[in-house]
């Protein structure tokens, strides 16, 4: 079973949703073991919104979506609604409001090209999408406002990667690194290595950091949610603080991930290139 905000930092009612519409998708979703894939991206309006009087209507394109070729529900996303206050809702075309809602998979509407291979990793399933819906859609949407979550997520993706990277790096060069015997004073093996130690600490003190600011990033975001999720009264300024800790962490987070996962080659040795060690995968997982 997978929720909406399992995959990607895809949204779930909890987050972006009413406290009706959260019980209901999460009821939905546990009762019938779904797994939910997504086609979503907030960065984007490729994806529009009408209405056609009873019902709203997706259609459109996405370049990316997550799972969604093997899930039951899909997570739609698009752009063409706007609120007037909390309760009665206004169809605006050409806004920027972002809605989500919950359609089946298995339907002539959604229609996936099967074309991702990325770096390799062909089975993830995050290819386009294309959204040709019949005249009645489903009717249950959210209100995105703002994605700090998502963005928290990923940062937090980025460095479980660069953890596990030093973690599986670290126990291969204790095991299988040699040290480098052309030097004034060799050592036993490359867990001794100066050099390679050097590396080790580099590596430990920037995911300290990183860690550190994850920490302070993710408080910031449950004290909003403790304090403004039931009348959704957060202030601009209250927003943009957390989106500067949050925007920080994904800055740090990408950097770090990066420089530990294509650093383990230097510690490991040339033998850790070999395609059964793997180390590649690190790497290939940091980028996409």
């Amino acid at each position: 079973m997978a929720t909406p905000g399992d995959a990607n930092g895809h949204p779930n009612g909890s987050t972006i949703g009413t406290d009706e519409q959260d019980e209901r998708t999460q009821k939905l979703v546990i009762e019938n073991n779904y797994f939910v894939g997504g086609a979503v991206n907030p960065r984007g309006n490729d994806q529009k919104i009408t209405d056609d009087g009873d019902h709203i209507v997706f259609s459109g394109f996405k370049h990316f979506n997550t799972g969604g070729v093997v899930s039951d529900p899909t997570v739609l996303e698009g752009v063409g609604l706007s609120s007037a206050g909390q309760e009665n809702w206004l169809v605006y075309e050409d806004t920027d409001q972002h809605i989500f809602a919950l359609a089946p998979t298995k339907q002539p509407a959604i229609q996936f090209s099967h074309n991702w291979d990325n770096v390799g990793l062909r089975l993830t399933e995050s290819g386009s999408v294309g959204i040709r819906p019949p005249k009645r859609q489903s009717r249950a949407f959210w209100q995105s406002h703002g994605q700090l979550y998502s963005y928290q997520l990923y940062s937090n993706f980025y460095f479980g990667i660069a953890l596990g990277a030093r973690d599986f790096a670290s126990l291969y060069t204790a095991k299988n690194t040699r040290s480098w015997p052309y030097t004034p004073h060799p050592v036993a093996n490359g867990a001794e290595e100066p050099y390679i130690l050097r590396r080790y600490g580099f590596f430990f003190a920037h995911l300290q950091a990183a860690e550190a600011l994850a920490d302070v990033a993710g408080l910031k975001i449950a004290a909003i949610y403790n304090h403004h999720s039931e009348k959704r009264d957060i202030s601009a300024a209250e927003r943009g603080e957390v989106a500067e800790w949050v925007a920080s962490m994904k800055v740090v987070a990408t950097n770090t991930a990066l420089r530990v996962t294509s650093g383990v080659f230097e510690v490991t040795g040339a033998r850790a290139r070999a395609s059964k060690v793997c180390t590649i995968l690190w790497h290939i997982r940091s980028r996409s």
